[in-house]
């Protein structure tokens, strides 16, 4: 289970790292955002989870085994959704204030 939280983690963290104006925002220039491939590279959390998850895990992991693998790679995913309908919650509750500032 700790794996997983360290794997999410890692993966919001790449997946930050690729926003406008930070470091790897780069890569949207060699790996165009309207490309499918770039959403397990570096545009979904969610969709970058299996790969980068699974990567992560053999690092991580000593002794892998299939169940652990998969319910590790399945808490990264979770805290994923969590993390994506944070990012959606706040991006509603921004557009909201702008529209009462606007009134």
């Amino acid at each position: 289970m700790t794996n997983g939280i360290v794997i999410s983690l890692a993966i919001i963290f790449m997946h930050a790292c690729t926003w406008d104006g930070m470091i790897f925002a780069g890569i949207k220039k060699i790996i165009k955002p309207d490309w499918f491939i770039s959403k397990p590279i570096y545009r979904c959390p969610i969709c970058m989870t299996p790969w980068w998850g699974t990567l992560f895990y053999f690092f991580l992991q000593p002794s892998p085994t299939l169940i652990n693998w998969l319910s590790t790679i399945a808490v990264a995913a979770g805290l994923s959704v969590l993390y994506i309908c944070l990012l959606t919650i706040r991006e509603a509750a921004m557009t909201y204030c702008d529209s009462l500032d606007k009134e």
